[in-house]
């Protein structure tokens, strides 16, 4: 009997954080959308990250590098991301559609720059910004 209340702990667990998700809802602020992507990144839900990125070639390819990079990650590493603390430098509101985040984390602390576009209501970040700035990918 044991084992089978254990299970049944075990699975409402797991349903209520399938749940948690499936209500989860973007946040209508920049920051806070922001914070939310760099979150589920370093936590490795890449899943949940790309559903924050604008969707055009340059940043499915971009955030596809980025998913493979943290993919072949040791698992050290992994761990170390997922106890990053997210470290805010900047937040600079450009217009009423777009804020630039400079930001690092407490594991690389390396200094990026994160932006943020409102397109349809919600906020998206525009990806291949944060690694080419305003100039053209080539």
């Amino acid at each position: 009997m044991r084992p089978l209340r254990f299970f049944a702990i075990v699975f409402s667990l797991l349903l209520a954080a399938c749940s948690q998700k499936a209500n989860y809802q973007k946040p209508d602020d920049p920051l806070e959308a922001g914070r939310d992507f760099i979150r589920f990144a370093l936590d490795g839900d890449m899943k949940m990250a790309k559903t924050f990125v604008l969707s055009n070639a340059d940043n499915d390819r971009l955030f596809d590098k980025i998913e493979k990079v943290y993919k072949d990650a040791s698992a050290a590493d992994k761990d170390q991301y997922k106890q990053a603390s997210i470290i805010i430098n900047k937040v600079e509101k450009v217009d009423d559609t777009t804020t630039v985040i400079n930001f690092a984390n407490s594991f690389r602390k390396k200094n990026q720059d994160l932006k943020m576009v409102k397109t349809k209501g919600e906020w998206w970040v525009d990806f291949k910004y944060t690694f080419t700035g305003n100039q053209p990918l080539e």
